[in-house]
């Protein structure tokens, strides 16, 4: 009589799992944009309805996405509580993209395990390439020693159109020039060519043997998808002082 009891409440769960209605407990889920620039700073609101029956216990959804980060806590997840907003029972969440260009997938699912189904939720936002227009080149110092006899730290600060951040993957090449164009012939060292998250570029540069006051021009240049020089670049002059 158990075996028999044990069967029939085992084929009752499969049955209910089968018919697990997303309904009973989300009736929408939104987010404010379906493209962002993935420019690391730009945000994305988003926002779930329940369904108004739910138990006051059972209000807790979990946030997910597979890219970007979820304010404040800056985590790929977030457990938020749903509150009455005009009469609605209602959850939201502040996304903040990456500088990861790409499809991101955002989903949200209640916070406790329901024994008859698994309800998610899943929207998918575009990350677009943001591009940059302009670079900012620093230096750790405006003079320099000749024949390597001291190093100049360079970073570039790369910015959209908007003065925010690029996207991941943007390339530069640093070069050397004297006052009448050509080559300088220094050191480079430690290049980073690439951006990463912090849209930053950089290097270390030690000059080659000439008199006290030569200058040489640091050039940071951005280039395309060619591996091409552009015409997004800054410089920096170093004066021979040693």
């Amino acid at each position: 009589m158990k075996k028999i009891i044990l069967y029939i409440t085992v084929l009752m769960l499969s049955s209910c799992t089968n018919d697990t209605n997303i309904d009973e407990v989300f009736t929408d889920f939104t987010v404010s944009a379906q493209e962002v620039s993935a420019d690391g700073q730009s945000t994305v609101n988003l926002s779930v309805t329940l369904n108004g029956d739910t138990d006051s216990d059972r209000r807790n959804v979990v946030f997910k996405t597979s890219s970007g980060v979820f304010l404040p806590a800056a985590a790929e997840s977030t457990v938020v509580k749903s509150e009455y907003e005009n009469g609605r029972l209602i959850a939201k969440a502040t996304l903040k993209v990456s500088t990861k260009t790409g499809i991101i997938t955002v989903s949200v699912k209640p916070e406790y395990d329901s024994p008859v189904g698994e309800y998610v939720l899943e929207k998918t936002i575009t990350a677009l390439p943001s591009v940059a227009s302009t670079i900012d080149l620093q230096s750790s110092a405006l003079g320099i020693g000749s024949n390597y006899l001291t190093e100049v730290q360079f970073i570039g600060n790369l910015r959209n159109s908007s003065g925010k951040f690029v996207s991941s993957g943007h390339k530069v090449i640093f070069k050397d020039f004297l006052s009448d164009g050509t080559p300088a012939n220094g050191s480079f060292r430690d290049i980073q060519a690439q951006t990463g998250a912090d849209s930053k570029v950089s290097c270390y540069y030690a000059a080659a043997l000439y008199p006290v006051g030569t200058t040489i021009e640091i050039k940071c240049i951005l280039l395309d998808e060619n591996n091409l020089p552009n015409n997004v670049s800054d410089s920096v002059i170093l004066t021979i002082n040693q």
